[in-house]
């Protein structure tokens, strides 16, 4: 057990506190919390992982002679703590519930160090510039080359050992972090992937560290090109710091120049340069990563610092296809996925121990099942996930997003709910700033009726990828499953205020339209949404739904019979047509329709004991039967 004094100040997720002040703080912001809900805040912080029982906290909070209830007493200022932290009890982050004994903070808990007495400042005024600054003399570098014990010996020697230059200024550590887009300044244009990759792959490794929320690919890579002030992209970013830099490469020889700024104040934390071979490029990510969280002062464990150098030679060849592999997958839609699978075909196949292709091939296949999506049945690509995710992580059991692929497989495809999400909660809790892995884990939460714990993950991963259009509309539909269509509605609003033509959120609200009966504003935005989306075929049987149960049987039909045609060119989901059978209230068919979407195993099904289309049909006894076969209670 880890005793941490009353008098110091902690940090644990996006919250400061220090104890001796009794202030608590979220990202900066002072969080109102005074009284027994603090003080019991400050006894589990004291104690990080251990139970601290209701008799501990009656003894030291509640004195004998109180007239107060103290079960409610008690009760009520842990319910008070939980709102202030946004924790949930049936799915906590923070506060663990310990039935009928206590309660145990389960969250890491860093201490966060003493500044050391001011220094005087320097002659001359602080530059201005965002070049890089000359670091002082380094001392020889250590390089892992295995994942054995050996290995992660010599490591965490080296962790202890090696520590970067860093800025002059006493300022407080890093508490959120944007990564924008490395510059190629490369003669070859095409050798941009290599910037993007090394930019993807610095946001991988430094969203390991639990101390420490770094914003998403998707919402820093908008930034590439801008010539707005740091100041103001750190603003719209909501973050302390961003780290710049840029890449060129001769032959097979790698340059890397980085730097980390206070945005807000325009001063310079760390610099650094680097020239490596192609084949070192693994090592040098993590090199990077290593000295931009200890330029940041975040605090950080040894397990995770061992875990950012650990790497292995990689084939420049496989490297370039995978970096390839990235951009189309990420840059294109729909297609981008089948390229993107190609490319990391290809990089496996010049370095079978390249764990990363296979990362990412996992990703591609199940993004070709994924609901909306389905350029294949699940049943062809799920098992192609799994096994490329479980060479992933043979090869590198820290692939935080092959691991991550693998949970979602369990849950929506193995329907082991208990086993995939124990091994989503082990994802998130190495790699908090994993957004993806918050949105993909909120629609589980949606699907077994945890409405709470599905909003409070997928506001995480909104606010870990703030100008992403996904993430909004993943937060909208978390939103929408738990019959919340005013709150929904405005989420979806917002997402197309981003990006008009985003024909999910256009959806989501007819569908909210739909729900509060407002039957004629809601099929004309699906129309809407269906000419957006060139003919998605999830919005085209919601919308034969919606045909059906406003009476327009006839294009009801019409829907159903385009969908038969469609199946001899392309899949076409069970699912999509059970909609459609529900619309026209047509129960024996459309319950036919999701025995054939479970047989498929269709990822619509995991939402299908909350999804409102199916109200109606929810007292028949033969769809609690189909419930029970999924292994829903």
């Amino acid at each position: 057990m880890v005793l941490i004094p009353p008098s110091r100040t902690v940090r644990f997720g996006v919250f400061e506190v220090d104890l001796r002040r009794e202030d608590l703080r979220k990202q900066g912001m002072r969080v109102r919390l005074r009284g027994h809900p603090f003080d019991i805040l400050a006894m589990l912080l004291e104690r990080p992982g251990d139970l601290v029982t209701r008799e501990e906290l009656r003894d030291r909070l509640w004195p004998a002679d109180s007239f107060v209830d103290f079960d409610h007493g008690l009760n009520a200022a842990v319910n008070r703590l939980r709102e202030a932290l946004g924790d949930a009890a049936d799915n906590p982050r923070f506060v663990e519930t310990v039935p009928r004994r206590g309660y145990r903070f389960i969250a890491p808990v860093f201490v966060v160090p003493e500044p050391p007495p001011e220094s005087p400042p320097p002659a001359e005024a602080a530059p201005q510039s965002f070049l890089p600054i000359p670091a002082a003399p380094r001392r020889r570098r250590w390089r892992a080359w295995a994942l054995g014990v050996a290995t992660v010996a010599v490591l965490t020697a080296a962790v202890a050992w090696r520590r970067p230059w860093s800025s002059p200024w006493r300022l407080p550590a890093v508490q959120r972090l944007a990564v924008l887009p490395f510059e190629n300044v490369s003669a070859e244009p095409e050798q941009a992937y290599l910037a993007d990759g090394l930019t993807e792959a610095l946001i991988t490794n430094l969203s390991q560290v639990a101390a420490l929320r770094v914003v998403s690919r998707t919402s820093a890579m908008a930034y590439r090109g801008s010539t707005k002030p740091l100041p103001q992209i750190a603003r719209e970013l909501g973050v302390d710091a961003l780290v710049k830099g840029s890449v060129s490469q001769s032959g097979t020889q790698v340059g890397v120049s980085a730097w980390l700024v206070d945005a807000a104040r325009s001063r310079p934390l760390w610099a650094d340069t680097y020239q490596r071979n192609m084949t070192d490029i693994v090592a040098l990510e993590g090199e990077v990563a290593r000295a931009i969280v200890l330029g940041a002062r975040v605090p950080v464990t040894t397990q995770e610092e061992v875990r950012l150098l650990l790497s292995s030679p990689v084939n420049p060849v496989a490297y370039a296809a995978w970096l390839r592999g990235r951009s189309l997958r990420e840059t294109l839609p729909d297609v981008g996925v089948s390229r993107g699978a190609a490319a990391f075909e290809e990089a496996v196949g010049r370095d079978p121990l390249f764990a990363r292709g296979y990362e990412g091939l996992a990703d591609c296949y199940w993004t070709m099942g994924a609901p909306g999506f389905e350029t294949a049945p699940r049943t062809e690509t799920a098992p192609k996930a799994k096994a490329a995710a479980l060479k992933a992580l043979d090869l590198d059991p820290h692939l935080a997003a092959a691991e991550a692929t693998l949970a979602m497989v369990e849950m929506e495809y193995d329907w082991r709910w208990a086993a995939g999400e124990s091994r989503m909660k082990r994802v998130l809790a190495a790699n908090p700033s994993l957004a993806g892995a918050h949105l993909a884990y909120s629609t589980y939460l949606s699907g077994v009726g945890r409405f709470d714990a599905a909003l409070a993950e997928a506001q995480l991963g909104a606010d870990l990828d703030p100008l992403s259009v996904t993430a909004s509309q993943v937060l909208g539909a978390r939103l929408f499953y738990a019959r919340q269509y005013d709150r929904a509605a405005l989420q979806f609003r917002k997402a197309l205020e981003a990006s008009p033509t985003a024909f999910v959120a256009r959806l989501g609200l007819a569908q909210c339209h739909w729900q509060r009966d407002d039957w004629k504003r809601a099929i004309p935005e699906a129309e809407r949404a269906l000419a957006d989306s060139e003919t998605n075929l999830w919005v085209l049987a919601w919308l034969g739904y919606a045909y059906g149960a406003s009476g327009d049987r006839d294009r009801g039909r019409n829907v159903l019979r385009y969908l038969e045609t469609l199946k001899e060119q392309r899949h076409v989901p069970a699912y999509y047509q059970a909609m459609v059978h529900a619309g026209l209230d047509e129960e024996s068919e459309a319950l036919a329709d999701l025995e054939r979407a479970r047989e498929e195993r269709s990822g619509w099904m995991m939402l299908v004991k909350v999804a409102p289309e199916f109200d109606r049909m929810r007292a028949d006894p033969r769809f609690g039967e189909l419930l029970g076969r999924m292994g829903f209670e």
